[in-house]
């Protein structure tokens, strides 16, 4: 998740399942490097200095919720896509897929709830205004050099590891199960973008 998150994320285990999320992994070869796991070594420059998940919206509306998500999600997608055209890497190209697996596992959710879709077909185009607004700044952060992208996706991949923890406290078992199952998948990503520093 990214910024400060302002909805809890209220996931289902059949989504997670139908799905496959394990860790957030991608078939190719270099993926097995974007992907493994480590512990993070650095701090990121642009760590997320706003607070996680508010407690007050813990029991907020649940297509609130899932429709904020799946903006998030594309977020992180498509910065990811912008900068891996930019600068080039696996690392870039192998997270923005597993950020698409994690999208169409909030769509499955939406679809499932009857809850209207909210993303735009074009990459970089949200209908949440404070995720356009941050979207548009981690893309003019992340071109400046190729350095100040990885920072990008450290930053990314902090925040959602600080929300998803957060939206894992007093989660129901069939949310926290899949709430673990992506914040395994940010670990990852983290580690894979340090690796880059």
């Amino acid at each position: 998740m990214i910024k400060s998150a302002r909805h809890v994320l209220p996931l289902a285990v059949v989504a997670a399942a139908a799905l496959g999320i394990t860790g957030c992994t991608v078939a190719s070869a270099p993926t097995a490097e974007a992907e493994a796991s480590a512990a993070p070594t650095t701090a990121s420059p642009l760590a997320p200095t706003a607070s996680p998940l508010p407690a007050e919206v813990a029991t907020s509306d649940l297509g609130a919720q899932l429709r904020y998500l799946i903006e998030e999600e594309k977020l992180a997608h498509d910065v990811y896509t912008v900068l891996g055209d930019l600068w080039g890497g696996n690392v870039f190209v192998n997270i923005a897929a597993s950020e698409t697996t994690h999208q169409d596992a909030v769509a499955a959710l939406l679809a499932e709830h009857a809850i209207v879709d909210p993303r735009a077909d074009e990459v970089g185009v949200f209908s949440d205004p404070d995720l356009q607004a941050l979207y548009d700044q981690l893309v003019a952060d992340g071109s400046q050099s190729r350095a100040a992208a990885i920072d990008v996706g450290v930053h990314i991949e902090q925040t959602d590891i600080a929300d998803l923890t957060r939206a894992l406290d007093g989660a129901d078992d069939d949310v926290a199960v899949v709430l673990e199952r992506l914040l395994a998948g940010s670990q990852n990503h983290l580690a894979a973008f340090e690796r880059q520093a």
